[in-house]
């Protein structure tokens, strides 16, 4: 191998190594160019793009421009008016800083920059082709700056093949957009694709108005409000959980100290506080402002400037997850039931309930003065449909049988006068529930375990006895359960020995022993089932009332250009206008509960250059099978054990559930032997 010597690569070459770090496709130029339109303070920006970027794009802003005596400087290599010391990287307030994305997007494409500041006559007018500034003039153009990008990699061509097509391509650059309006609210953003006017934001400085500009009104009532401080971070914003929830985190936007970002430290945190708030599989949306000193976290990591690095991670994922925790955390029914209570209740001697409640007691104001007035003889009188007596409150010793045949005895009664903490029942469904820093009412006992006597006259009905049933009429049934059962196992291979934990039944097969996990016999059973319905082209479901669905330009896009997709696996939809499309069937096996979920993720698998393989239908319906499968630990009936036998064995199911866990455990006769030492071998 001969020696190569070391030579210096030329202007042009280190041009195009540069803007493969920092410009991979459109949407990367548009960032930096939007990013320094922010730094100039401009209040009103405007995106512009023709075919994905690829033809063309623009960034039009109002900013302060750019000064004529710098304009040959702007387009330098390094060259920036943001950081002038080493120091500087160490609180970066502005969002570009490191002076090199205008020549990186110069270097691969032909630029055409206009700019005018504040006190200027008259605009310039700059043509940089490749990197090389061919041509400056004077110009009338208003206030502020405006970039237009021709043929981004013309002179690339290797770097031009791996761009996606158009649609995708806008479907990134829409995604940006969409960042940008919900990270800087307090600018008004237009972006318009291919002539038409996706997002426009009001710029009016109210996150609010900016989320609803993205995900409509009806999304951002339904998002959760963020807003704290703790362990020096200010966290604002929203998120969104429930039927908000995504089968991605493509809507997980953060934005810290102004600048967006992506962070695996952040999407854990988020992600932890909504653990128990989202289903498995799906992941919370959310708009996070972070504000925090800009010393404690680090910019320079990436000249992307996607990534950052927090100086103390564990404390700001321990702010992140609480603050989210504790305001998606919402008052319980006790606490919404104790503040109803609360309020004042005029006093009343005592009351006679309705048949249902079984008891009659007296009314509280407080448990000192109900006792006293019981005392008193008093008229009769009425309190709402609730007949009040005036006679002394009474607890009688009751007995109810509960839906199992269970028959719950209270305890017997005394005549000792102790305070009681009483119900009052105006209806049967209406109950009177006493303060819970009282006594939990959890804890609340069906009869005080003293009281004073007794006045029979005041219970008005009695609870009617549950006869039981005659012994020898369950030992008929039994038996012909068990004729049936054994009737039916006569015909299978395997003799059916019981079921061990109400889990495992034990089967007798030849020489060997058969431990089956019902849940996972009956989960494949199921999984058959619904894949079997699921075959060939899917069959479709009409909603009762169609689904009016809002959503992102990229969603849009992907909809407008894989209808007959959508349509092949069973989603049935049309454009409605605005970036709303009209939902009217979806595939049979979802059902109608989770369609609007359903259709987004089909739509994320299209966006993401994915095809509705049956990926995505399967893993839906293992996890319906799952859910609707008996459980371990419920007991079955023997005729429901036989069937889940009789039907793992006729139908010569996979001996594996749809997770990949074993349906049966085999014991050999000789292993049983040897464990027992009956054989030696």
């Amino acid at each position: 191998m001969s020696l190569k010597h070391i030579r210096q690569l030329p202007q042009d070459i280190i041009g195009q190594i540069a803007a493969g770090e920092v410009v991979e496709r459109p949407a990367a130029a548009i960032k930096e160019l939007v990013e320094n339109s922010m730094d100039a303070g401009a209040t009103a920006i405007t995106v512009e793009i023709r075919d994905g970027g690829l033809t063309s794009f623009r960034v039009v802003d109002n900013g302060s421009g750019i000064h004529p005596g710098d304009i040959r400087l702007a387009f330098e290599r390094h060259a920036t008016s943001k950081i002038s010391a080493a120091e500087d990287l160490y609180n970066v307030k502005t969002l570009g800083f490191r002076g090199e994305a205008l020549a990186s997007i110069a270097a691969v494409s032909k630029l055409t920059c206009t700019t005018r500041t504040k006190d200027a006559e008259f605009g310039l007018s700059v043509q940089n082709n490749g990197g090389v500034i061919t041509e400056i003039k004077e110009a009338a153009c208003p206030e502020g700056t405006a970039f237009t990008i021709k043929e981004l990699f013309y002179n690339a061509p290797v770097r031009r093949k791996f761009l996606k097509k158009p649609s995708t391509e806008t479907g990134y650059i829409s995604d940006l957009m969409m960042r940008f309006i919900l990270s800087h609210p307090q600018i008004s953003f237009r972006y318009i694709a291919d002539g038409k006017t996706v997002y426009f934001s009001a710029g009016d400085g109210k996150l609010e108005s900016a989320v609803m500009s993205i995900y409509g009104l009806q999304a951002l009532g339904k998002l959760r409000r963020i807003s704290g401080r703790m362990n020096g971070l200010l966290l604002e914003g929203f998120v969104g959980i429930g039927e908000l929830a995504r089968g991605n985190r493509t809507h997980q936007t953060y934005i810290l100290n102004g600048r967006m970002i992506k962070s695996n430290l952040l999407t854990a945190s988020l992600e932890e506080a909504c653990r128990q708030q989202v289903m498995i599989g799906r992941f919370p949306i959310c708009i996070l402002h972070l504000t925090m000193p800009f010393e404690s976290v680090d910019v320079n990591v990436h000249p992307n400037k996607w990534e950052v690095r927090f100086q103390n991670e564990f404390a700001i994922r321990e702010a992140v997850a609480t603050l989210i925790r504790e305001a998606l955390q919402e008052k319980t029914t006790l606490d919404r039931a104790a503040k109803l209570f609360d309020e004042t209740v005029k006093p009343v001697s005592s009351v006679t309930v309705t048949p249902a409640a079984q008891i009659a007691v007296s009314k509280p104001e407080p448990l000192a003065k109900n006792i006293q007035s019981s005392a008193n003889n008093k008229p009769d009188s009425t309190f709402g449909n609730t007949v009040v007596h005036s006679a002394k409150p009474v607890i009688p010793q009751i007995s109810h049988t509960e839906p199992t045949g269970k028959t719950i005895h209270t305890l017997p009664l005394t005549s000792s006068a102790a305070p009681v903490q009483p119900v009052l029942r105006s209806t049967p469904d209406a109950v009177m529930v006493p303060k819970r820093d009282t006594i939990p009412v959890s804890q609340l006992p069906l009869v005080p375990t003293s009281a004073p006597s007794v006045a029979p006259a005041v219970i008005e009905k009695a609870t009617p006895s549950v006869k039981p049933v005659p012994s020898y009429i369950e030992e008929e049934v039994q038996q012909i359960s068990e004729e049936k059962v054994d009737a039916a196992f006569s015909q299978l291979p395997v003799r059916m020995i019981g079921v061990v934990f109400n889990t495992y039944i034990i089967l007798e097969c030849n020489d060997r022993m058969l431990l089956c996990d019902q849940h996972a016999v009956h989960e494949r059973l199921l999984f058959e089932q619904m894949l079997k319905a699921c075959e060939g082209d899917a069959a479709s479901q009409g909603l009762l009332a169609p689904a009016l669905i809002t959503l992102a330009h990229k969603e849009y896009e992907v909809f407008l250009e894989e209808q007959h997709a959508l349509k092949a696996a069973g989603f049935e939809a049309e454009d409605f206008g605005d970036r709303t499309v009209q939902l009217r069937a979806v595939p049979m096996v979802l059902g109608s509960a989770k369609s609007i979920d359903a259709f987004r993720d089909a739509l994320d698998d299209l966006a993401d250059g994915r095809l509705l393989s049956d990926q995505k239908r399967t893993e839906r319906i293992i996890q319906m099978a799952c859910k609707h499968a008996i459980k371990g630990g419920e007991k079955l009936p023997e005729e429901g054990l036989f069937e889940l036998v009789r039907r793992m064995i006729t139908d010569n199911v996979t001996p594996t559930c749809p997770h990949g866990r074993p349906l049966i455990v085999e014991v050999t006769h000789r292993e049983l032997d040897k464990r027992f030492r009956r054989i030696q071998n």
